[in-house]
């Protein structure tokens, strides 16, 4: 495909559905990439996809970092984030030599069983916390950092470990924005001199739809606010929920 001239109206309506929903999640309203990856991978094929989709990722990040930049967590983000990094170098090197498919069978399987006991902790006795133990951010880092690498899939397993950290709504969000942020960029790398999956055209793309990814976040972060803590946190147990189930039947 020569992108620039061979874009339909319905590629350029994928891609803007894919800006907002991306948006969406990184101000806080979390479940629209689970929507966004498989249906850009669907119209465009996985190589393709995946380098528009980090453009549009990186842009709504810029914008949520302007947003929440002072309210996250450093100490949550440095516990975890090495162990990410790492897992991203592994996604690299070794990750096409693995059976993706055990993979993503265990991983959904460990996301569900903890979002299950997450979520009857919070309607018997009010949350659940984790103890802060490098063993337990360790393995939640390291399949965050390969799973975004290797599937752009790291959302409900970071959430997940920043829902079991005791963190509040804008807290997590401010956590998970900066998580992502530095993920991303990463990633650029690989994807430039590695894969060879960004070029100009798909850059283009991407610009093309930048207002729609900053419009998305602003306009969901207003949304995010008017609701309250305790329902948030089911929301966001029940996307955790889902990621785990698309990873598991997809």
């Amino acid at each position: 495909m020569d992108l620039l001239t061979d874009l339909t109206f319905l590629h350029w309506l994928t891609i803007a559905l894919a800006a907002v929903l991306v948006g969406s999640a990184r101000a806080g309203l979390d479940g629209g990439p689970l929507i966004a990856i498989p249906l850009m991978a669907g119209v465009f094929g996985a190589r393709l996809s995946s380098s528009i989709m980090l453009g549009i990722m990186l842009t709504a990040d810029l914008a949520a970092l302007f947003k929440y930049r002072s309210l996250g967590s450093f100490r949550h983000l440095l516990r975890t984030l090495p162990y990410a990094l790492a897992g991203i170098l592994l996604g690299a090197f070794v990750g096409g030599r693995l059976s993706e498919e055990t993979f993503r069978t265990v991983v959904s399987v460990l996301i569900l069983l903890s979002a299950a006991m997450m979520l009857a902790q919070e309607l018997k006795a009010g949350g659940f916390v984790l103890p802060e133990r490098w063993y337990y951010a360790a393995p939640l880092g390291l399949l965050s950092g390969f799973s975004s690498m290797v599937g752009n899939a790291g959302g409900p397993i970071m959430s997940l470990f920043l829902l079991s950290s005791g963190l509040l709504k804008n807290q997590l969000i401010g956590t998970m924005v900066w998580f992502f942020f530095i993920i991303n960029m990463m990633k650029l790398p690989f994807h430039i001199f590695a894969w060879h999956t960004l070029s100009v055209p798909t850059l283009l793309v991407d610009l093309a739809v930048a207002p729609l990814a900053v419009a998305s976040v602003f306009g969901s972060a207003r949304l995010v606010q008017r609701i309250p803590e305790k329902p948030y946190r089911f929301f966001r147990l029940a996307t955790v929920a889902l990621g785990g189930a698309y990873l598991l039947f997809t």
